[in-house]
C-alpha cells in the first residue's frame, strides 16, 4: 500500500491501484491552490481606468486611413484583323483607274455568284505607244495582272502589225466589258468563265486611224489584207495568253476573238489556240 500525504492537510489517500504520476500532480496542484482556514481571499490589484479625456482628438490620427484605391483594370483590346495593303497596279503607258475589289454580279441580269470577283480590278480606257494611242470603245474592267498582258500585246504586237499590214495604226478597240459574272459560253451550269475572274476579254472590231473598220465576224478567213491582219494578231496572241479562241474555234466565238489567262493543265502551261 502506498500513502500520499497532502501538503498542509492531515489527509491520506489510499491508492489500491496504480495511479499515474500525471493524475497525482494534478490533485496536488488543485489542493495547493485551495484557501486554508483563516486566510483571506486574495483580491486582484485594482488598475486605474484610462482617462478618455486626457488625450484630445487629433485629426488625421484617429481617423483610419482610407483604403487604397484599386487601379482600374482596363481590358486589353483584342488585336484587330487588318487586311493586307493592296499593292498599287503599275502599267506603263496605260490610262486606267484602280477599283475596289469586286465580288458577285456588277450588273442586273448577271449570275450573282460569290465565286466571281477580282481582288485587284482596274478599268482601262486606253493603251499608248510612243506615237499611237488605242482607245477602248467602252472602258473594260479586268484584273491588274491581265491588264498588263493586254497592254503589252497591243503595244508590241497589234499596233506594229497594223502599221505593217495596213499602213495605219489601230485607234479604237470594240470589245466586251471584260468582267462578267457568268459561266462559260453563258450556259446555265458548268465552270465559271474566266470573265468571272477578270481574266478575259472579247474583241469584235478594230477601228483604224484612216477610218477603216475590221470586223472579226465579217473579215475573218478572207484573202484580204484585213483578214491577214486578223490572222497575224491571232497568232501573236497565242504567245501572250493561255486561251485564244477565234471564229474557227466554235460557233460561240464566230463574232469575236476571246483572250484569257486561265490555267490549263497541272502546271498551267498548256495553251489553247484555236
Amino acid at each position: 500500500m502506498q500513502l500520499v500525504a497532502l501538503a498542509g492537510q492531515g489527509l491520506r489517500i489510499d491508492v489500491n491501484h496504480k495511479v499515474s504520476v500525471l493524475v497525482i500532480w494534478t490533485l496536488l496542484g488543485h489542493f495547493s491552490a485551495a484557501v486554508l482556514p483563516g486566510q483571506a481571499t486574495p483580491v486582484p490589484e485594482t488598475k486605474p481606468l484610462f482617462d478618455l479625456n486626457s488625450i484630445g482628438f487629433i485629426e488625421g490620427v484617429d481617423v483610419p486611413s482610407a483604403k487604397p484605391k484599386l487601379e482600374e483594370i482596363v481590358p486589353t483590346p483584342e488585336p484587330q484583323q487588318t487586311t493586307p495593303e493592296r499593292v498599287p497596279c503599275i502599267i506603263p503607258n496605260v490610262t486606267f483607274m484602280e477599283l475596289k475589289p469586286i465580288s458577285g454580279a456588277m450588273r442586273e441580269g448577271q449570275l450573282d455568284d460569290l465565286a466571281c470577283g477580282i481582288s485587284d480590278p482596274v478599268r482601262i480606257e486606253s493603251v499608248s505607244t510612243i506615237k499611237h494611242k488605242v482607245e477602248f470603245s467602252v472602258p473594260v474592267t479586268i484584273s491588274c495582272e491581265f491588264a498588263k498582258v493586254v497592254a503589252v500585246w497591243l503595244q508590241e504586237d497589234v499596233v506594229p502589225m497594223a502599221l505593217d499590214s495596213l499602213g495605219t495604226s489601230v485607234s479604237v478597240l470594240q470589245s466586251g466589258p471584260g468582267y462578267q459574272c457568268r459561266r462559260r459560253n453563258n450556259l446555265p451550269d458548268g465552270k465559271l468563265s474566266e470573265h468571272a475572274l477578270g481574266n478575259a476579254l472579247d474583241i469584235s472590231h478594230f477601228k483604224f486611224g484612216n477610218g477603216t473598220i475590221i470586223s472579226v465576224e465579217d473579215d475573218w478567213g478572207k484573202r484580204t489584207k484585213e483578214s491577214n491582219f486578223l490572222d497575224r494578231i491571232h497568232a501573236s496572241a497565242c504567245k501572250r495568253f493561255t486561251t485564244v479562241l477565234g471564229p474557227e474555234a466554235d460557233p460561240n466565238h464566230k463574232s469575236h476573238i476571246h483572250l484569257d489567262a486561265g490555267c490549263h493543265g497541272q502546271d498551267c502551261t498548256y495553251i489553247i489556240c484555236q
